[in-house]
């Protein structure tokens, strides 16, 4: 947890003497912080949720990802593949019609109409 010093509203840093640690500010304030004894619990801490967080790790393949796009039938110029991802964005001014982009399902390839 981040500190701060009543005097100059510094932050206050930890400094490690022998068995204890203290929170010192650049102005000269200090105030005793406590023991090693409670880093070593804030070690203990870390590594549990650490190791929570690894085991609640689920890794995501290309096959499972959920398509954003549409698809649609659409023969890629590349590869000759007839599915493609579909997207309208407006490129030029408000008057003028959206452009339409398609990515390959199969090679990856993107191009555009219009």
């Amino acid at each position: 947890m981040v500190q701060f010093c009543p005097e100059c509203s510094g932050l206050l840093r930890k400094k490690f003497e022998s068995r204890e640690f203290y929170l010192v500010c650049k102005c000269g304030y200090h105030e005793s912080g406590g023991t090693r004894v409670d880093q070593a619990i804030d070690q203990e801490s870390i590594r549990k949720k650490t190791e929570t967080l690894e085991s609640n790790f689920i890794v995501v393949s290309e096959e499972d990802k959920i398509a954003l796009h549409p698809q649609v039938k659409k023969t890629c110029p590349k590869c000759e593949y007839k599915k493609a991802d579909s997207w309208q964005v407006q490129i030029r001014s408000s008057d003028e019609p959206s452009t339409h982009f398609f990515r390959c399902l199969k090679c990856k390839h993107t191009w555009r109409e219009g």
